[in-house]
């Protein structure tokens, strides 16, 4: 009887083995097959299998990420809407045309990468220094918008953050000194002209990158003179060789009508996961002290409550990163508006301390020119409080090129016009107005 017991316990140890085996046979093959899976996959950039196998043993997050490393999308981010470029005798110079501006600005961009993460500390000069750089050999650049040197230089340097750099610049060149290549500078903090001494070779690099464009007849307003008629414009306005011919687009309300698919995009790129109930106009998502709403009239909004956590993080409540708080409301921009917008491209239109806070604003371009939103709206306006995002509202707009031009006048004859209205110097420039109808074109306006 004994005897028969040890056997029967023997064989169920053999049993319990043998199953032990099984399973880890089973799981070395399913291993083993994900790896292959994974190779063969490997070159046409599919998802890993074994990555989607793995991740069934540990646990998911709720919130999904965009590297914030890639520098693809850094240098994206940061695209000028004019560029001249001078050998030192002639000027070759683009805007209002953004296929033309971003071919060139894929041949010199790299200057400005060059420069603005080899810059050492900056130097005030007067605006005849500034002046006579943009004559000398180089490349002068205009981003529209008001940006951070520290963001610029970690957009355009592949990530890496220059701190020598303060203040923020919307018009920036890379131009040959007595000393050296420098960078130079407008200020747009507190309006003073800087320069500072770069690490960028000009013999057999920056000399040939600028060499072979001649000229196209573009100079600088105050390049003209006194009686050129231009007087009365900011002196850093372009003026074209001929009457530009701006295109006229189709605009539309992308959020017109509010489908799941719509909602659920929207729920997943502003990291929104629960259920919603519906509002006049649209639906609200409510969690916790955090309040979505997203209109069918095409804007979202965002707010906390005051003293509560916001689920956007950016710094601490003892301070923040300005390229942080920049690339985060960036993305967030990009993947909400920026990707419903068609023809239009979002850009950076400044970051200003207010009494509410840190205030970040994005824009709408349309091939190199503002579109001025109804009520002075922007696409995208984000509130930064102790370190977390409190509130923001997004403008929704879609643009569709028509094919078709508008008329505008002469630059001489805007600039006349301006003058008898206004005598102060303005900027003269073109841009779209867009009060919600069906259709936008540009006109000259002063700013």
């Amino acid at each position: 009887m004994e005897r028969s017991k040890r056997r029967r316990r023997r064989n169920r140890g053999l049993e319990r083995l043998k199953t032990l085996l099984i399973v880890l046979l089973s799981l070395s093959a399913l291993y083993l097959t994900g790896l292959v899976l994974v190779q063969n996959r490997a070159a046409s950039g599919s998802q890993g299998v074994l990555s989607g196998l793995l991740s069934l043993f540990r646990p998911q997050s709720t919130v999904e990420t965009s590297d914030p490393g890639s520098s693809g999308q850094l240098t994206a981010a940061a695209r000028p809407v004019r560029i001249a470029v001078c050998d030192g005798v002639n000027r070759y110079a683009v805007q209002y045309n953004t296929a033309q501006t971003d071919k060139l600005y894929d041949s010199v961009g790299i200057l400005l990468g060059e420069a603005l993460s080899s810059a050492d500390s900056p130097t005030a000069i007067t605006e005849s220094v500034w002046q006579a750089a943009l004559s000398s050999p180089g490349v002068w650049f205009d981003f529209l918008g008001k940006i951070p040197l520290e963001t610029l230089s970690a957009w355009t340097g592949e990530g890496g953050v220059n701190t020598a750099l303060t203040g923020s610049a919307r018009r920036i060149a890379v131009a040959l000194a007595d000393d050296g290549v420098r960078l130079y500078y407008h200020n747009e903090s507190d309006g003073l002209y800087y320069t500072c001494k770069t690490a960028v070779t000009y013999q057999g690099h920056m000399d040939e990158l600028v060499a072979g464009y001649g000229g196209n007849g573009v100079p600088f307003a105050f390049e003209l003179g006194t009686d050129s008629g231009y007087d009365g414009l900011d002196p850093y306005v372009l003026i074209s060789a001929s009457t530009p011919t701006p295109g006229v687009y189709r605009a539309s309300n992308p959020l017109a009508s509010l489908d799941e698919a719509l909602i659920g995009s929207l729920q997943q790129a502003l990291s929104f996961q629960t259920s919603y109930y519906a509002i006049p106009n649209g639906i609200r998502i409510r969690e916790g002290q955090e309040t979505l709403e997203i209109s069918n009239t095409g804007t979202v909004s965002y707010t906390t409550a005051e003293g509560t956590s916001s689920r956007y993080p950016v710094g601490s409540e003892y301070g923040y990163d300005i390229t942080e708080v920049v690339e985060t409301t960036r993305r967030m921009a990009a993947d909400t508006v920026g990707r419903y917008c068609g023809a239009a491209r979002i850009y950076l239109m400044e970051v200003e301390e207010t009494e509410a806070g840190l205030s970040v604003r994005y824009g709408y371009s349309l091939n190199g020119a503002e579109v001025s939103l109804s009520g002075g709206d922007s696409a995208a306006l984000f509130t930064i409080q102790d370190g977390q995002i409190t509130s923001f509202t997004l403008r929704f707009r879609r643009y569709e090129d028509t094919g078709q031009t508008s008329l505008v006048l002469g630059e001489r004859m805007a600039a006349a016009a301006l003058e008898a209205l206004d005598p102060e110097e303005r900027e003269l420039v073109l841009c779209y107005s867009d009060s919600g109808g069906d259709t936008v074109q540009a006109g000259w306006v002063a700013k």
